[in-house]
C-alpha cells in the first residue's frame, strides 16, 4: 500500500467516527424528545382531568343557583306550584265524578 491508500484509510476512518458521532448524538437526542413527549403527555392528561373536573364543578355551581332563589322567588315558585296541583285536582275530581 501506498502513502496514499494509507491517507485516504485514515480519512475515510476520521468520516466514519464522526458519522458514529453523530449517530450516538442523534440517538441520545432521540431519547431525550421521546421522553419529553411523554412528559407533555402526561401533562396533557393531567390538564384534561383537571379541566373535566371544572367543568363539572361550573355545572353544579349553575345547577346550585337556580335552587339558591331568593325569598320571592321561592314565594312565587309555591304559588305556581300551588297552582298547577289545584288545577290537577280539579281535573281528578272532574274524572271521578
Amino acid at each position: 500500500m501506498t502513502e496514499q491508500d494509507h491517507d485516504l484509510i485514515n480519512e475515510f476512518k476520521k468520516r466514519i467516527k464522526l458519522l458514529i458521532a453523530k449517530q450516538d448524538g442523534l440517538k441520545e437526542e432521540n431519547q431525550r424528545l421521546l421522553q419529553q413527549i411523554s412528559e407533555l403527555q402526561g401533562e396533557l392528561n393531567t390538564v384534561r382531568d383537571e379541566n373535566e373536573e371544572l367543568v363539572k364543578k361550573y355545572s353544579d355551581l349553575k345547577m346550585a343557583k337556580v335552587f339558591s332563589a331568593s325569598d320571592d322567588e321561592k314565594q312565587e315558585a309555591k304559588q305556581t306550584i300551588n297552582k298547577i296541583v289545584r288545577e290537577i285536582d280539579k281535573c281528578i275530581a272532574q274524572l271521578n265524578v
